[in-house]
């Protein structure tokens, strides 16, 4: 992928001149130039700064081509320290620039057109300039989805994890990538550990006891689950590329531009978490932390059985029931997320709100799978 001389630069400093030179190297707006800039953040990310770019452009040749956007998106570092210090020291940006480079021409999962990847190893700067999916709306993470959003969330995933499914060794040439191994079972074993004190001692006050008490037990049978998920995946040959965060806030429900038009389906973003893992796992953390406990028990049978239909309509051979126990596995990696993640970005009232309600909703579905008696 082309791109400007000067690839790198803060959102602050991208001009009209900069994006004519990125949008003309990705075969956009040929034969007319952007000639006006207006600049808004949105989102509410907290590991990466997501910056909307309206465009105004030239009138350009007459008759030439009419793929003129009205607006782009530029993805940045974290203006927080705290929060850039750790993406960069657990590789989070790495990982985002690596799966639109790397990986995305090869899934068919819905995400933006990556227009332009900008990415410096030494400092972990970087800029990805990508389609803005407008008038889509994200998610809402703290008031849930219903059922027929769910249903549009099952089915992407089957766009990630059945192309990838059985053939990740390809990709251990990325370097970039995680693979499950005992390295990996280590380090977020310490992680847990070491963060799960300060998860319960912030909020003590606003999880019922059982459910912190749940998440001390999940911790200490953390090295048990990792085995047990690791004799699943081996028995059915099930690793693939998985998101690592499938939730709410990183989708954006509806239409837009670029062929989008204004369907119902929805469009995945925020691939900071991208990681080799299972498939179910994906299903169980989106339906966990995006259905509120009782919309989730009652339709999550259903809804893995979907899931289980559509890998098989994509050439995974894998019977219902496997999917099944590889969900009930993956229940717990949603309120691990919560410990880690809530200690190590920069803490915010909604933030922690979230991670709040994630805690709660994945401690309710681990209580109705009875994961942590199987452990």
């Amino acid at each position: 992928m082309g791109g400007p001389s000067e690839p790198i630069r803060a959102a602050t400093d991208i001009d009209a001149a900069w994006l004519t030179e990125a949008l003309h190297a990705a075969g956009v707006g040929l034969g007319a130039e952007i000639v006006a800039v207006g600049s808004r953040s949105i989102g509410t990310g907290q590991v990466g700064e997501n910056v909307r770019f309206d465009l105004a452009w030239s009138d350009g040749d007459a008759g030439d081509d009419a793929d003129r956007p009205a607006s782009v998106v530029g993805k940045f570092p974290s203006p927080s320290e705290v929060s850039r210090s750790t993406a960069v020291d657990i590789g989070t940006y790495q990982r985002e620039v690596g799966f639109y480079r790397d990986l995305q021409q090869d899934v068919t999962i819905r995400t933006p057109q990556a227009l332009h990847v900008g990415w410096e190893p030494a400092t972990h700067d970087f800029v990805l300039l990508m389609e803005d999916v407008a008038p889509a709306e994200p998610g809402d993470q703290l008031g849930g989805c219903s059922v027929d959003e769910a249903v549009l969330a099952v089915d992407e995933a089957v766009g990630l994890h059945a192309p990838t499914w059985g053939r990740v060794e390809e990709y251990r040439r990325l370097g970039w990538l995680g693979f499950p191994g005992a390295d990996r079972t280590a380090f977020l074993t310490a992680m847990l550990q070491g963060t799960y004190p300060g998860f319960a001692e912030r909020f003590s006050g606003r999880l019922t006891s059982d459910d912190v008490d749940l998440g001390a037990a999940l911790i200490e049978r953390y090295g048990r689950l990792t085995d047990r998920i690791v004799e699943w995946a081996a028995s059915h040959a099930a690793w693939c590329v998985t998101h690592g965060d499938y939730r709410l806030d990183n989708m954006l429900f509806g239409g837009g531009d670029g062929g989008h038009g204004g369907d119902s389906r929805v469009t995945i973003v925020d691939w900071q978490t991208v990681t080799v893992g299972t498939g179910p796992a994906d299903v169980a953390y989106f339906c966990g932390a995006g259905l509120l406990p009782d919309q989730r028990a009652a339709a999550e049978r259903d809804l893995v059985g979907r899931y289980a239909a559509g890998l098989r309509s994509a050439g995974v051979s894998i019977a219902d029931d496997d999917v099944w126990e590889g969900y009930v596995l993956g229940s717990a990696s949603g309120y691990l997320m919560a410990v880690l993640a809530s200690q190590v970005v920069e803490q915010t009232e909604r933030g922690d709100e979230m991670f709040a309600v994630m805690a709660e909703r994945h401690a309710a579905q681990m209580c109705d799978l009875d994961l942590i008696d199987q452990l």
